[in-house]
This record gives structure tokens, C-alpha cells and sequence, in this order.
């Protein structure tokens, strides 16, 4: 740029991009040089401001800037550089007038501040010199009103009616003063009764008076006692439940002890407080009872469930258009509560509900609502729901299915309150959300999504498109083989033609994370530089070293110098066999697992043998089999019904090998298709080519390996 007062900008100011700081003192030099220097005429515009920066910087001395312009040898464009950047500011009258305002304003403030300050000082003096006076009949609301509002303002805590603290008083007033204080907000509690918020005039709903607020600050105060809710009598702890509900943004902390010794009424004083606000919420665009418990404890909110889960139908009744977005907003609330609830029969009820009442009026102003709450209450059925939906046409009202199906991907999936989409069964939570990413593709097609420029108010469009990401990303993040494979399959759909590489590549990606085994503690370094070896800390490591003890077996008894193949080679009963090959896995197990065997497993079925990794529940069971005494058939169903389908149900349990010990008595096995003769070897490889349809039949759920032991001269 020709512009010398933006050359100067960037040298200094350009943040990481700028080439030096501030100039300063120790620059003089070099820049009045550079100043003088009439061959490089682009440089001195840009020098002068720096000396006239240095200027600034020193004060405005008038003497300084002689010297600068005296450097200048009359030239006259760096005459009016200097002229414009050294010219005093013009006069703001109106600046002048609004900082002569301010000045006032500041002086009176700081006068009532000194003033109010020596009023605290005097009250506080006479407190402690006469506490008796202070806490007579006729002169103690008024002290414990100044109390309130002395520990409010130091404790600054706006959010919040109660701010007891014995502590800070005590400190500061001495506990001649603190112990009559707490004394008197005790008495307070007890003898007045705050009415709960649907039992007010209309008028004064929003406003709650002092001495409420006082009494709240004696139960805290008693509060402060370990199980001091455990003497209360039922109307007195009713009282304070009702006290409880006059706090600022949720419950007082007391409800807590309330709910464990009296439960009962909590339910009936919160419950019915909330069933009655309900009544009254066509009316109100937020319920106070509502909103507390959105913020209460699960344990609050299960008190509760019985009476919200009452109020549902009276929820789902007829409602004008004036009152559907309150009633709506009621229900969301009502059901997020309810979520609470922990009994699954509760929660199978409150599902139920949700689906009928949705599918009573699936377009309804409501209907949406109940929806979000089934995905709450049962994820699969809500999916379920959803897609039967689309498939058969229900809900579309008057936008058609593409605009409810916007209009409900953006309220389930596409805000900050989001429903979850909890599904236990991993396979089953893959096709699921498989299935709702094509419906988001085809409906919210990303060809139509809206551009923003700048600042924007994100609308339903913008959430729907935000779901249709999160559902595709919660599959991307999904770990597992249906989860991979959902996502190829979505890869092969036309719907998804131009993003089948990066389909592909998250596919690869996710499997690649899935392959990668779990990193090893620190002290696991340790360990191999001792042992050679780490334990392992994941199922396929621990199957890993298993064959690998295996082998190392196998290669003992061929080839050891001290092999004792011929005592093994006489072994003639499996118990025997198994109590053998069990002591040898121990032999070599060198810390990293431990041998079990005949643990009970589901159906009181027992695996031969158990390896367990040290520091994990990951475990490996092997099935033990003297192959010279059973079939070919015999043998693959021991391979597949009995240690697939029995041993590898257990989630910490999912990888097993057949140990087929080879005692040569039995000379050949029959192929039970081609009906040919096989040999040993030949049965341990037809075996082992049968492990990979059951792997595939389990969708590699599990893993399972053959090994052939053979003893025989």
C-alpha cells in the first residue's frame, strides 16, 4: 500500500504477522537515519511515524518535536504527516458533557457508599455492644432482616435465597450475636408456612416475602445438624419441603435429607404441588414445580413418578392453539422427569403411553413430544416407531412427509436436548441407526441445505441438517463388525453415490481403530523387561498367547530332551487328559494369566479349561477332546454347539480352541460328504476351515481355533 500510516500498522501491530514492537528510545538513532536518507523516499514516511510514535510515548515534549521537524529539511509532504499526526484532538463538547455526567455520578455514588457503609459500621458496633436489645421481641425481625442482607451481600450469591452461614457471622459479630441469630431463624421456620406457588393470588406468584425468605434461612440453619431431619414431625417436615420450593433456581439442598426420612411428604407436597401446576399450565409458559425438579436429584424426581405419570392423559387431552406450545413444553418437562424412573416396569408404562398416545395422533400439535419421550423411555421402540411412520405415511400433516420428517429430526436429534439413542444390543442400535441415516439423507437432502453468511439464528432446517450429522456420526463412532458394515452398506445405496469415498474411508477408519489393541499401563514396560513378556489386557492377546503356550506344548513333547510323551500317550480318560493339559498351561503361564477349570457357564455347562488374564476379566476357554474316541460329526459338533454356541456366550468370555489330543488308535476318520478317509492332521485342518463360517455365523463376535496335539510314535 502507498498508504505509510498502514506500512507503520503492520510493522508494529500486525499481531503474528507484525515485523518488530513498538518502537522505543534505544530506535532514535536508525530512524532519524532513516528519515534523513532521500534515496529510499518510501522509508521515511514510514520512520517519521515511528519517531513520532516515540514522541507519544515520551510525553508530547514540545523540544522532541522540534527536533523531529527540524530532520525534515522542509519537505513539505513530510511536513503535513507530522502536522496531521501531532495535531491535538478536536473538542467533543457532547464527550465533554457525558464524561462531566459521569464524573457526577461516580462522586454521588461513592458519597451513598461511605454513607451506607458508615450505617453498617454503626449497626454493626451496637450489635455486638447489645445483642440483648438486638434479638428483643420488638427488634428482632428487624435485626435478622439486616442479618439476611449483610450475609447476601457478602456472600454475593444473587441465584440463591439462602446464605446461611454461622461460620462468616460468627466471625464478624461474634458468636454472642451468632448463636441468638441462629436461634431466631429456627423459631422463624416454624412458625410461618409459606403457601406453595399454585395456592397464590394470580398477582403475587412472583414475588416471595421476606419473612419466607427468612424462615428458608432457618431451615438451612438447622440443616446444618447431622440428621436433624430424622426428629422432625410429619407437619413440620412438610413445612419444610414447602420452604424448599421457595429457592431460586431448583430445590434448597435440605430436600435431600427430607426425601431419605420423609418421603412421604415430599411426594405429597411436591407431587401434588406439581399435578397442580399442571392444571393450571394452559395458562403459563413455565411452572415453577417443573422446572425444580428438572434440576432435582433422580432420587427427588422417583417420588414423583406417580403422580406425573397420573397427569399424563390429562396431558394428551384436546388443547386450543393458544395453549399447544405450553402444554408442550409441560409434557417435554413432565417426561424428562419421568426419565428418572428406574423400574423397568415403570418405564415399559411410560413407553407404552408414548406410543399410543403418538400414535393416536401422529400429526398432532403434541405429537412430537411424545415421540422424543418413547426414544427416552424405550430407544428401540422409538425407532421403530419413527420408521413405521415414514413407511406407512402417518404424521404428515399439512407440510407434507419431507416437512415432518425436518420438523422431527430436528426435535429429536438436532438440538442441545437431543434425545440419546440408547440401545444395549450394539448390533441392533447399528442396523437401527442405519436405517435413520437413509431416512435423514432422503429427506433432509443435502442438496437443499441452506448457506448462511454471518452471524445467523439457526431454524428448524439448520437442526435437521445438524441431526442428520449426528446420526451419521454416532454410526461412524460406533465401534464393532455390524457397525462396519452398515456403514459399506450405506456406502453401495445411489441415494449415497457422491460420498461413497469418504463412506468408505470412515468404514476403514473405524475398523482400524477397532483393530488397534488397548495400550498398555506404564508399569507394563517393567513387566516385559522381567518376564519377556506383558500380560495381556484385551481377549484377542490373551488367545494370542494361549496358542502360543500351545504350541510351545506341542513342541515339548516332540522334541524336549526330558519329554514325557509316552506317559502322556497312556492317558486313556478326558478328565485325566484335561487335569494334565491344565497343569502344563499353568507350568508356563509366567504371570501373565491364571488357569481355572470347570467353571459353571450359563445352562450349568462347563468348559474343560479357563485362562484368565491377570488384571482383567478377559477370559479363554479350551475344550478338551481325545480324538481317537469319537467321530468326525462328534467332533465338529463339540466344536460348534458345544464351545461356540455354550462356552462363548459370556461377554468376557468370547474365544475358545479344541484341543484334539491323537493317541493313534484310531487310524482314519470319515469325511461325512465325500466320505473319504482323513487322517489326523487332515481332521484338525477340516476343523480348522469350519471355524470361520461359525466366526461369520456369530458376526465375529467371537473367535475359535482348532489345535491338533499328536502323540502318537
Amino acid at each position: 500500500t502507498d498508504d505509510a500510516g498502514r506500512r507503520f500498522f503492520d510493522v508494529v501491530e500486525g499481531g503474528r504477522r507484525s515485523l518488530a514492537a513498538h518502537p522505543t528510545d534505544a530506535d532514535r538513532s536508525w530512524l532519524f537515519e532513516a528519515l534523513a536518507d532521500e534515496r529510499k523516499p518510501e522509508r521515511r514516511a514510514v520512520a517519521l511515524l515511528a519517531l513520532i510514535d516515540i514522541w507519544r510515548q515520551n510525553r508530547r515534549r514540545d523540544a522532541d518535536l522540534d527536533v523531529i521537524r527540524a530532520s525534515l529539511k522542509g519537505d513539505a509532504m513530510l511536513g503535513r504527516i507530522l502536522d496531521q499526526w501531532t495535531a491535538p484532538p478536536k473538542r467533543n463538547e457532547e464527550m465533554e458533557r457525558i464524561k462531566r455526567k459521569h464524573r457526577r455520578r461516580v462522586r454521588a455514588e461513592a458519597k451513598r457508599e461511605d454513607e451506607l457503609l458508615k450505617g453498617w459500621r454503626e449497626w454493626h458496633d451496637a450489635l455486638i455492644a447489645n445483642p440483648a436489645d438486638a434479638f428483643s421481641a420488638a427488634k428482632t425481625d428487624t435485626t435478622l432482616s439486616n442479618l439476611y442482607r449483610w450475609l447476601r451481600a457478602a456472600n454475593r450469591h444473587l441465584t440463591r435465597y439462602d446464605v446461611w452461614d454461622k461460620d462468616k457471622l460468627t466471625h464478624v459479630f461474634g458468636a454472642d450475636v451468632a448463636s441468638p441469630a441462629e436461634a431466631a431463624f429456627r423459631t422463624l421456620w416454624r412458625a410461618t408456612r409459606p403457601d406453595l406457588w399454585s395456592a397464590r393470588p394470580a398477582r403475587e406468584r412472583n414475588h416471595t416475602p421476606g419473612n419466607w425468605i427468612l424462615g428458608l434461612m432457618g431451615v438451612s440453619a438447622e440443616a446444618a445438624a447431622p440428621g436433624w431431619a430424622d426428629g422432625l414431625s410429619s407437619r413440620d417436615a412438610a413445612t419444610a419441603v414447602t420452604y424448599a420450593t421457595i429457592e431460586l433456581n431448583g430445590f434448597a439442598p435440605f430436600i435431600t435429607d427430607l426425601a431419605t426420612s420423609h418421603s412421604a411428604e415430599v411426594t405429597k407436597v411436591i407431587g401434588g404441588e406439581a399435578t397442580a401446576q399442571l392444571d393450571m399450565g394452559d395458562d403459563h409458559d413455565y411452572l415453577p414445580m417443573l422446572q425444580d425438579l428438572m434440576q432435582a436429584d433422580d432420587a427427588i424426581k422417583r417420588l414423583c413418578v406417580p403422580d406425573l405419570f397420573a397427569a399424563l392423559p390429562r396431558l394428551s387431552a384436546v388443547v386450543t392453539d393458544d395453549a399447544a406450545g405450553r402444554r408442550s413444553r409441560h409434557l417435554d418437562q413432565v417426561l424428562h422427569v419421568l426419565d428418572a424412573a428406574g423400574d423397568p416396569t415403570e418405564r415399559e408404562r411410560i413407553a407404552q403411553e408414548c406410543v399410543d398416545r403418538f400414535k393416536a395422533a401422529p400429526a398432532g400439535s403434541m405429537a412430537l413430544i411424545w415421540l422424543k419421550g418413547l426414544f427416552r423411555f424405550d430407544a428401540v421402540q422409538g425407532a421403530e416407531t419413527l420408521i413405521d411412520a415414514f413407511e406407512n405415511g402417518a404424521g404428515h400433516g399439512s407440510g407434507g412427509i419431507r416437512g415432518r420428517a425436518v420438523e422431527t429430526f430436528a426435535a429429536l436429534f438436532g438440538d442441545d436436548r437431543a434425545v440419546g439413542f440408547d440401545v444395549p444390543d450394539p448390533e441392533r442400535r447399528a442396523r437401527l441407526l442405519g436405517r435413520l441415516v437413509r431416512y435423514a439423507y432422503a429427506f433432509i437432502r443435502p442438496a437443499d441445505d441452506q448457506v448462511h453468511e454471518g452471524a445467523y439464528s439457526p431454524n428448524t432446517r439448520d437442526h435437521a441438517e445438524r441431526a442428520r450429522g449426528a446420526l451419521l456420526h454416532q454410526l461412524f463412532n460406533m465401534p464393532g463388525r455390524e457397525a462396519w458394515r452398515v456403514v459399506l452398506e450405506i456406502a453401495d445405496d445411489d441415494e449415497f453415490a457422491n460420498r461413497r469415498d469418504y463412506l468408505r474411508f470412515r468404514a476403514r477408519q473405524r475398523a482400524a481403530i477397532d483393530a488397534e489393541f488397548a495400550p498398555y499401563a506404564p508399569d507394563a514396560v517393567g513387566v516385559l523387561e522381567r518376564r519377556y513378556e506383558i500380560p495381556p489386557n484385551d481377549r484377542d492377546r490373551l488367545f494370542a498367547i494361549l496358542l502360543d503356550r500351545l504350541e510351545d506344548l506341542a513342541y515339548g513333547l516332540a522334541h524336549g530332551d526330558f519329554s514325557d510323551r509316552r506317559t502322556v500317550l497312556s492317558i486313556a480318560e478326558e478328565s485325566e487328559m484335561q487335569r494334565t493339559i491344565a497343569s502344563r498351561l499353568r507350568e508356563r503361564a509366567n504371570g501373565v494369566y491364571a488357569v481355572t477349570r470347570e467353571e459353571a457357564v450359563a445352562d450349568e455347562k462347563r468348559p474343560d479349561i479357563r485362562l484368565v488374564a491377570v488384571g482383567s476379566d478377559q477370559k479363554v476357554a479350551v475344550e478338551v477332546k481325545i480324538a481317537d474316541r469319537w467321530t468326525l460329526n462328534q467332533l465338529d459338533h463339540a466344536l460348534r454347539d458345544q464351545l461356540a454356541d455354550r462356552y462363548l456366550r459370556d461377554s468376557n468370555c468370547t474365544a475358545g480352541c479344541l484341543l484334539l489330543t491323537y493317541h493313534g488308535r484310531k487310524k482314519y476318520w470319515i469325511d461325512p460328504v465325500e466320505r473319504k478317509r482323513l487322517a489326523f492332521r487332515d481332521v484338525v485342518s477340516f476343523l480348522k476351515e469350519r471355524t470361520a463360517a461359525i466366526e461369520q455365523e456369530h458376526r465375529h463376535r467371537i473367535r475359535v481355533d482348532v489345535f491338533g496335539l499328536d502323540l502318537a510314535d
